[in-house]
């Protein structure tokens, strides 16, 4: 398992992880959503899971069985209205 902290940027999509599951921890006390997609960042948030500051998305459910709409989803993004730190846990690649 590799932890990595990562700073996603006002209003520009961030690749968390691509890997088929994570961790994902907000450090600041700012929102984020969460979008999965199987490749290129999001063309559209509908469906994000929003974390608000100090939240944890846990690594026990897989990419899939959060966002069962998108078949294949291997990649995580995260998008938020300020810029925030993140901590993300994934596995190795």
């Amino acid at each position: 398992m590799r932890n990595d902290d990562v700073m996603v940027l006002a209003g520009t999509p961030t690749e968390l992880t691509n890997a088929a599951a994570a961790a994902v921890r907000v450090q600041a006390s700012a929102d984020i959503l969460l979008q999965a997609t199987t490749g290129p960042a999001p063309t559209s948030w509908a469906g994000a899971l929003r974390l608000g500051a100090g939240e944890t998305l846990a690594a026990d459910l897989t990419l899939a069985q959060l966002w069962p709409g998108v078949a294949g989803a291997s990649r995580l993004w995260a998008m938020a209205d300020q810029s925030v730190s993140v901590s993300v846990s994934h596995a190795d690649a």
